[in-house]
C-alpha cells in the first residue's frame, strides 16, 4: 500500500489556499521560445474529488473513510496538514516548461510567501538566502526562486553557467519575457482551456532536439514525413469527470496541397468491419481509408514505383490492390491471456473492405502454396494455413472485404450485433474500443489474477475531426461523486 499512500499525499499536496487576486500576467513568464508548456490546475481537480481545508485541517468526504484507513499513517495525515498551510495558492494554475538551455522550469503561484519559505526551508533542510527582493535556493545544478506571488524552480542543461541561469530566472520571475508564450496563438488555444491539465508542443522546436528533418524521415518513412513536416504544434488536454477521465490531443497543421491531400484518404464513418469481429474481443481498432486519394499522393506513388516485380505480384496489381480499398480496415484483439501466457499466440481478427477483395485471396493462397513450405487449403468459403497441429490462420473474402484470423474460431456471434460498440463506429471515420465491462473476458480475466480488483469500465477513442481526436475512459458504477475518489477505490481495494 506504500506506493497508494504517496501517490495520495501527492495528490493532497495540490489542496488549494483560497485566494481569488490573479497578480500579474503569468504567460509573460513563459518565453515564446518554450519547446513545450504545461499548464495544471491542481485546485480544480482537488475540488472534483471533494477535498477542502477547515480550521487548518485537510478534510475528506466521509466516503474516503475505508480507503484512507488502508492508505495512509499518521505521519502521512501530518505532512498533509503542513502542506495545507504551505501557502501554495492553488486557485491559481501551476505551469511547466523546457527551453533548449532549461530541461524544466516550475511556476508555483504563491499566496503567502513567508508561509512557503518556513515550508520549503524545514522539508529541504537548507535556508533560502536573500537575493534583493527575491529569495534563492541552490540544489546541485537546480535553481530556485521565491518573489511575493510566484515559485519558480528550474533545471538548467549543463552547458548553462550558473550566473546565466540566475539572471534568467530573476528576469523570468521580476519583469517576464517581451517575446513570450502570448504571442503564439495555439498554444493559447490550449493553455486556456477549462481542462485539468492541458499541454502545447512546439513541433518546430521538438523537430530540432529530435535530429530535424532527416530524422523524422528515417523514422515515418518519405510518404507520410510531407505531412508530419507541415505539423506547427501538438496540443491535448486531460479532463476528470464525475464518471469518465476525458483526454484530447490537437494537431496545428499548416493548410497546404500536402496536407489536403493526406486528409482526403479519411473515409466516410462505417461500422461494417466489425462483422468480422467476435463479439468478445477485448480490443478493437478501425479506420475508414479511400484508396483511391491515397494513390493521388505523388510521394506513395514514386515509393510504388521502385517496388520490383516478382513471382507473386507485379507493382501493377499492388497499385490496383491499394486503390481498391474503399472503407474501413478494423483489427481486433484479445490481449489478456497472450500477456499472462507469452508462450500463447495472441488471438487476432481483421477485416479490409476492397473491391479487390476475391483477387487478393486467390493471389494470396497462391502465393503461399507457390513457396511450397506450409499448404494453404481451402475449407468451406475460407483458406486455412496450417502452421503446426496447435496454430492456423484462415483468410477469405465475403461482402467486400478481405477477412483474416490468426486463431480463434469462424465468428458467429460478431461485435457488430452490439448497439453500443457499434455506435461508435458509426459516428466517427477511426475509432478505438476497450472492453473492460463486468462479464466480458477482460474484465474476467483481470479479476481472476487480482481478485478485490472490482471494476467495469470501458474506453473509447475517437476522430473528431481530421486534426482532432480524443480518448474517453469511463467507470460505470463510481464508486463516489468522481472519478478520482473511484479509481483510486479500486487501486487500493485490489491490493496493488
Amino acid at each position: 500500500m506504500k506506493k497508494l499512500g504517496l501517490m495520495l499525499l501527492l495528490a493532497v499536496a495540490m489542496v488549494f489556499v483560497s485566494c481569488k487576486d490573479e497578480t500579474g500576467d503569468v504567460f509573460t513568464m513563459i518565453p515564446a521560445d518554450a519547446n513545450y508548456v504545461a499548464a495544471i490546475d491542481g485546485g480544480g481537480i482537488i475540488k472534483k474529488a471533494g477535498i477542502k481545508i477547515e480550521n487548518g485541517e485537510v478534510v475528506f468526504p466521509d466516503s474516503y473513510k475505508s480507503l484512507f484507513d488502508k492508505a495512509l499513517s499518521a505521519k502521512d495525515r501530518e505532512e498533509m496538514a503542513a502542506i495545507a498551510d504551505a501557502g501554495i495558492d492553488f486557485d491559481r494554475k501551476m505551469y511547466f516548461f523546457g527551453t533548449n538551455d532549461y530541461e524544466g522550469v516550475l511556476i508555483v503561484p504563491i499566496s503567502d510567501s513567508d508561509a512557503f519559505k518556513a515550508f520549503w526551508e524545514k522539508n529541504a533542510d537548507a535556508d533560502m538566502v536573500s537575493d534583493g527582493e527575491l529569495y534563492k535556493m541552490s540544489d546541485g545544478n537546480d535553481i530556485a526562486y521565491l518573489s511575493a506571488h510566484h515559485l519558480v524552480y528550474a533545471s538548467p542543461a549543463p552547458s548553462v553557467e550558473e550566473s546565466t541561469a540566475e539572471a534568467y530566472l530573476k528576469e523570468l520571475i521580476t519583469n517576464g519575457f517581451k517575446a513570450s508564450i502570448k504571442d503564439n496563438a495555439d498554444a493559447m488555444e490550449m493553455l486556456d482551456s477549462n481542462a485539468d491539465m492541458s499541454f502545447y508542443g512546439n513541433y518546430g522546436k521538438i523537430l530540432e532536439i529530435s535530429g530535424g528533418k532527416t530524422a523524422i524521415t528515417a523514422m515515418y518513412g518519405e510518404a507520410f514525413s510531407e505531412y508530419i513536416n507541415s505539423i506547427r504544434g501538438m496540443g491535448g488536454t486531460l479532463s476528470f469527470n464525475k464518471q469518465d477521465i476525458d483526454i484530447t490531443f490537437k494537431g496545428f497543421i499548416d493548410e497546404n496541397d500536402v496536407t489536403k491531400q493526406y486528409e482526403a484518404v479519411l473515409g466516410d464513418p462505417s461500422a461494417d468491419g466489425l462483422k468480422f469481429i467476435p463479439a468478445d474481443m477485448q480490443l478493437v481498432f478501425s479506420g475508414s481509408i479511400k484508396g483511391e486519394e491515397l494513390m493521388k499522393i505523388d510521394v506513395f506513388n514514386t515509393l510504388l514505383d521502385n517496388v520490383k516485380d516478382n513471382p507473386y505480384i507485379t507493382k501493377e496489381e499492388l497499385k490496383e490492390y491499394i486503390a481498391g480499398i474503399d472503407g474501413p480496415l478494423t483489427i481486433g484483439g484479445n490481449y489478456t491471456n497472450y500477456i499472462i501466457n507469452r508462450a500463447s499466440i495472441p488471438q487476432i481478427y481483421g477485416a479490409l473492405k476492397t473491391s479487390k477483395a476475391d483477387e487478393m485471396c486467390g493471389k494470396l493462397q497462391a502465393g503461399i502454396n507457390g513457396l511450397g513450405l506450409i499448404a494453404c487449403t481451402k475449407v468451406g468459403d475460407e483458406y486455412v494455413v496450417n502452421i503446426s497441429s496447435e496454430y492456423a490462420v484462415a483468410f477469405g473474402s465475403k461482402d467486400g472485404f478481405f477477412y483474416f484470423r490468426t486463431s480463434g474460431p469462424k465468428v458467429t456471434e460478431s461485435m457488430y450485433d452490439d448497439d453500443f460498440a457499434r455506435g461508435i463506429f458509426e459516428s466517427v471515420p477511426g475509432a478505438a474500443y476497450m472492453n473492460l465491462r463486468k462479464g466480458s473476458s477482460a474484465n474476467t480475466v483481470l479479476k481472476s489474477m487480482l481478485p478485490g480488483l472490482q471494476f467495469s469500465a470501458y474506453l473509447k477513442g475517437e476522430t473528431i475531426d481530421n486534426r482532432t481526436s480524443s480518448i474517453k475512459l469511463v467507470v460505470e458504477e463510481p464508486e463516489g461523486n468522481n472519478v478520482i475518489e473511484t479509481l483510486l477505490s479500486i487501486v487500493a481495494n485490489s491490493g496493488i
